[in-house]
């Protein structure tokens, strides 16, 4: 009987330097999204919301401010985003909250990188791609419903992307729609998921028709139609039905978000995410008029259509440059057709399985790991990043300043004996700590307030028509933010019958 061959010696996994490249930029992009804080605008009264549907069911009118009638009407599209994250700081808490932000944030830029080395054989010009999505994205980490979307929107590209190269069965485009269920439950961005599949299903059809090099023939081309003929009507599976498409058309035209709302605006080279918007926009015109790779009509159009819905609006930059930066780096990318083998293997090969990467990979994951919110209060940071966050109860160092959890702690302490006029991103921190025992004046729900209310919240804000504000409304209470709110800060010491009753380095409380 002879005896078994002995087993090698097992050993890492190759660990080449092109990897450490993408693993180094995923890993700087992980770190900053965990050390943004989390602005009160988009999170507290979604908590809230949260919690209003575990407990009571979906609810369908204002609920929270008295600025407007308690029974006024109001859509919480997303209503599954927001029963998660109440889930999710049921079982941990706000850090973990934050902590679902940063995983989900640092999959989808993963995702992107992924992408990139897909369309160009390159982990390093991944990393570039997914370093200029992230600055592209830098004015939207925040902690808020927006973020159940990125993934969603990264898996659609890639099930699409794979599929017309002949890299996935039609099988995989049943994904789509069952993806969408979720999506369209969860945030508003889930239109994106409609608009990426028709500008494959339009731009492979075109490809096809022109007779181009690699076009799908017609029997791929059906399941392309039929998956993105039945997102339309995944989208219904919504508490709204169809009615999200009115939903969807009335957001788009409300006067307040588009005149008063920086992210509807057109974004400025001014700002860092500006900046990086534009620098990618040329960046991408240079590789498609340089580069050894000619853009097919189907990343045409997508990077073309995102770019225009960029240029209308901020907030549609973050998925210009999720899409847009992994094309843009494949025309960049040499085809592997004139790599000749010898260099093939040479690139696979370099600084392959050395231990020394994977100590690296460690180091850097251990980075990422003690920026998270249990653990980054510990760190000796800068006293001036420290100072950029406010003192909420069981979670240091996660949200701004701007966040008035001392002011609101005393609101509760000492409740107001009538109504209260506060700041616009105030509110949403008050729906959270005071609601259901007082409620606030206005708040970052845009879309429930009339262009009026929101015009008069400026006057009053700029320190104009103030007496005549608080004695008609019967104004109790004013919480205002001084760096925002300069004029009524300025104004309220004057007005006779009111006293301070709590001032902070950024708030203060008035008491008629």
């Amino acid at each position: 009987m002879t005896e078994p061959l002995p087993r090698p010696p097992r050993s890492l996994p190759a660990l080449r330097l092109e990897h450490l490249w993408a693993l180094l930029a995923l890993s700087l992009v992980a770190a900053f999204i965990s050390m943004v804080p989390t602005s009160p605008y988009d999170f507290w009264w979604h908590l809230r919301a949260g919690e209003l549907i575990a407990t009571e069911g979906l609810p369908t009118t204002n609920r929270f401010a008295w600025g407007m009638p308690p029974e006024t009407p109001y859509i919480y599209q997303s209503w599954l985003g927001e029963w998660l994250f109440f889930q999710i700081y049921q079982l941990g808490g706000l850090p973990l909250v934050v902590f679902t932000r940063n995983l989900l944030g640092s999959l989808a830029f993963a995702l992107v990188a992924f992408e990139a080395q897909q369309r160009s054989g390159s982990w390093r010009l991944a990393a570039l791609a997914s370093l200029l999505a992230a600055l592209m994205t830098i004015n939207n980490f925040t902690t808020r419903t927006q973020n159940w979307s990125w993934v969603p929107f990264m898996l659609t590209l890639i099930i699409l992307g794979r599929y017309v190269e002949g890299r996935l069965a039609p099988r995989w485009l049943a994904l789509l729609p069952l993806m969408m269920i979720f999506w369209v439950n969860v945030h508003g961005a889930f239109i994106m998921g409609m608009l990426v599949a028709g500008a494959f299903a339009v731009g492979e059809t075109v490809r096809r028709i022109l007779r181009q090099p690699n076009a799908l023939p017609w029997y791929r081309l059906r399941p392309l139609y039929l998956a993105t003929a039945a997102l339309p009507l995944a989208m219904l599976f919504n508490p709204q039905g169809v009615g999200i498409f009115g939903y969807l058309t009335t957001l788009l035209s409300d006067a307040p978000s588009q005149r008063m709302v920086i992210e509807w605006q057109s974004p400025t080279p001014r700002t860092l995410a500006g900046a990086g918007f534009y620098g990618g926009v040329i960046a991408l015109i240079v590789a498609f008029g340089l580069g050894r790779r000619r853009p097919s009509p189907t990343e045409i159009l997508l990077v073309c259509g995102l770019a225009w819905q960029s240029f209308i609006g901020i907030r549609y930059v973050v998925w210009f440059g999720m899409a847009a930066m992994p094309i843009m780096v494949q025309s960049l990318a040499a085809p592997r057709s004139l790599l000749k083998p010898v260099e093939r293997q040479a690139a696979r090969e370099r600084g392959g399985g050395a231990a020394a990467n994977w100590l690296v990979v460690v180091l850097l994951a251990l980075g990422v790991l003690a920026l998270q919110p249990w653990t980054k209060a510990l760190l000796p940071l800068p006293p001036e990043y420290q100072a950029i966050f406010a003192p909420v109860p069981d979670a240091p160092q996660l949200f701004s300043n701007d966040t008035p959890a001392a002011a609101v702690a005393h609101l509760r302490n000492a409740p107001c004996a009538g109504p209260i006029f506060n700041e616009m991103g105030y509110g949403s921190y008050m729906a959270w700590a005071l609601y259901p025992q007082a409620l606030h004046y206005i708040d970052p729900r845009i879309e429930l307030f009339p262009l009026e209310l929101w015009e008069t919240y400026v006057e009053v804000s700029a320190g104009r028509g103030v007496p005549a504000f608080l004695a008609q409304n019967q104004v109790a209470c004013v919480i205002l933010d001084r760096p925002k709110q300069a004029g009524l800060a300025e104004i309220m010491p004057t007005l006779p019958g009111w006293t301070q009753s709590f001032a902070d380095e950024r708030s203060e409380v008035w008491r008629r």
